[in-house]
């Protein structure tokens, strides 16, 4: 069912992109503000408080939804969830309009950019990179962790990256919750770097980890290295739309090979 959960909602997303409107969380910020202000000086709290409140209210909603509903409900919720969870904005569109792909007057194209975290003037490596970092938040962190723990996982790895951008959110409570997003994003990174080294030029990706090992331990993964590896793969004199080009044909490879691996899981009895 989970493969078919994420077929299905990645087609949706895709080609239903309305849905981008309806993904806001800003209902997450006053809770874990009240939670700042009510006890200041334990920092770690609101993201202890993200997590328990995420496995409780997910937990009875799949309860309550599959008492109603039977098994349809709990497929139905998960869909949702999941469809819901992605993005938020969508990677496709982006990459299309800031490549050409579609009509986009300067202001989106602006409001595109700064999404992207890039400047109209920037390399091509950093393009690419824009996209690999856009493609950890918005696709494989969130497949990862649906995959692994379903609608719990995919919330909380959404919710802890929109409660890191809580403009009144102490510092301290923003380093917890940013260390958390690091504990998530840390296998999805591995994997990526994985799936980076198969889909693309094994070498290159193999120098990259190489020359990072050498500033830290080898088995720490940090979101850095996709800006390393987009400038191990991308001619540093290219222009930045080839740049995003590249970025996307890499997460689009990315994401057929997950797939396929999902698929053969789900064939071989490993995932439901």
């Amino acid at each position: 069912m989970t493969i078919l959960i994420v077929l299905i909602g990645l087609l949706i997303s895709h080609f239903a992109t309305g849905f981008r409107h309806l993904r806001r969380f800003g209902w997450v910020g006053p809770p874990l503000l009240w939670v700042q202000g009510r006890f200041p000086t334990h920092a770690w709290l609101p993201a202890v408080v993200l997590i328990a409140a995420t496995v409780v209210g997910s937990w009875l909603a799949i309860w309550l939804v599959t008492a109603l509903l039977g098994l349809l409900g709990a497929f139905l919720l998960a869909l949702v969830v999941f469809i819901l969870t992605l993005g938020p904005r969508d990677l496709d569109h982006d990459v299309a309009v800031l490549c050409g792909g579609v009509e986009a007057d300067q202001e989106a194209v602006a409001s595109t950019l700064t999404a992207m975290r890039l400047e109209d003037d920037a390399p091509a490596p950093e393009g690419a990179a824009a996209v690999l970092h856009a493609g950890l938040s918005r696709w494989f962190g969130l497949l990862f962790w649906f995959v692994l723990l379903g609608i719990t996982g995919a919330l909380i790895y959404r919710l802890t990256r929109v409660a890191l951008q809580l403009d009144q959110a102490d510092p301290a409570a923003l380093e917890w919750l940013a260390r958390l997003r690091l504990v998530l994003d840390w296998p999805v990174l591995t994997l990526l770097t994985v799936s980076l080294a198969l889909v693309n030029d094994l070498d290159r990706v193999l120098g990259a980890w190489r020359a990072q090992r050498e500033q830290m331990p080898s088995w720490l993964i940090t979101p850095s290295m996709l800006d390393r590896l987009a400038a191990t793969l991308v001619t540093p004199d290219s222009e930045l739309v080839e740049g995003i080009s590249i970025g996307h044909q890499m997460v689009w490879r990315i994401l057929v090979l997950w797939l396929v691996v999902l698929s053969i899981l789900l064939l071989a009895g490993w995932l439901a």
